[in-house]
């Protein structure tokens, strides 16, 4: 038991270099202060990353059967309200006159200097979770059918209306053109010039930036059609257990220039025409952390190898100078410890005979 302890006390599981066998040097200093600072920084790093967090993103088809939603809109068209039709239909047949929901307000038409105007909205990048977490103010529009001053020359239309969870379009044209209506606008009367302050499917987030958010399109023509395809893909943000469940889509445009046929019809159908597609797949955007011990498991494992990196990259440096310059360069710096004072060698005694 005793010879047990003593190999135990004698036990060393890093067993150090003896001092007679050690060598210092100005070069050995260096890449040791080195060492330590990138230890450091990776210490930092590390850290922060295991604080911060990393983003996840999952793609999962959509478990939820959802029988509406709603389309949330903010536009400016260069058109009397009184001229203007509003209608949804979609591929089971169902028509829903949006006019009913949404407000039409009539305002002069002017062009915004910060909007995109006449642009394709190719430049459009997904927002981060970060900045949907800041900006997820959910909000909701305080009047619906709203009217007032249908005569002025531009009509400002907003609202959120419902619409069915299958393939439509939402579409604004003149009345009379395309639909059976009391009236019927004059074709030259016709501007579909137009800009976007907010168009989004779902919970109404008016700080969340989407493709059509602040574009708009000009023209002269009065048998300008715009057609916007939209695919719709059900997207969730989480962070530390707060979920916002909004959804994003991508974009695409199409513009059309109709002509009225010898027969005094037109060859299409002129207006803004917002056509969306809803797609079965869910896409999760997720913070989350890694376990504590994989935490400290990795940052042993970089240390580690950054140590014996380290030793690698000193022996071959001092190897190239070595065959550079030779060995005498290579250790004239260096100094071995100990002297004369500290040798183990014992002092001769004097005898007084």
């Amino acid at each position: 038991m005793e010879s047990f302890s003593k190999k135990v006390r004698t036990f060393d599981a890093f067993p150090k270099v003896d001092a007679q066998h050690q060598v210092r040097s100005s070069r050995g200093g260096f890449s040791t202060l080195l060492t330590i600072f990138c230890g450091l920084l990776i210490l930092w790093v590390e850290v922060g990353g295991f604080l911060g967090g990393y983003v996840d993103h999952q793609f999962t088809v959509d478990p939820e059967i959802r029988s509406q939603l709603s389309i949330n809109m903010d536009l400016l068209v260069a058109m009397p309200c009184e001229f203007i039709h509003t209608n949804v239909m979609d591929i089971t047949d169902d028509k829903f006159l949006a006019g009913e929901l949404l407000n039409f307000e009539g305002t002069n038409f002017f062009l915004p200097p910060t909007f995109d105007i006449n642009n394709e909205n190719a430049k459009y990048e997904t927002p981060e979770l970060d900045e949907v977490m800041q900006e997820s103010l959910r909000a909701q529009f305080m009047s619906e059918g709203h009217r007032s001053n249908q005569g002025a020359p531009g009509c400002h239309i907003f609202g959120s209306i419902p619409v069915n969870q299958v393939s439509g379009d939402f579409h604004i044209t003149g009345k009379g053109i395309g639909y059976r209506d009391r009236s019927n606008v004059p074709m030259d009367a016709l501007n579909f010039s137009h800009v976007i302050n907010e168009f989004s499917y779902g919970e109404f987030y008016p700080f969340i930036n989407n493709p059509l958010d602040f574009s708009g399109k000009t023209t002269e023509d009065s048998l300008q059609a715009y057609k916007y395809y939209t695919k719709v893909v059900p997207t969730e943000y989480e962070r530390l257990g707060i979920l916002i469940d909004t959804n994003q889509y991508s974009l695409t445009e199409q513009h059309i220039t109709y002509e009225i046929k010898t027969d005094g019809k037109l060859s299409g159908l002129p207006g803004i025409f917002f056509k969306y597609e809803f797609e079965p797949i869910r896409l999760k955007i997720i913070e989350r952390r890694i376990p504590f011990i994989q935490f400290v498991s990795r940052l042993a494992t970089i240390i580690g190898g950054l140590v014996v990196l380290a030793g690698y990259l000193y022996r071959l440096y001092e190897s190239i100078l070595s065959v550079l310059f030779g060995k005498k360069y290579v250790n004239r710096d260096t100094e071995k410890p100990g002297g004369l004072l500290d040798s183990k060698t014992p002092p001769i005694e004097s005898k007084n005979y």
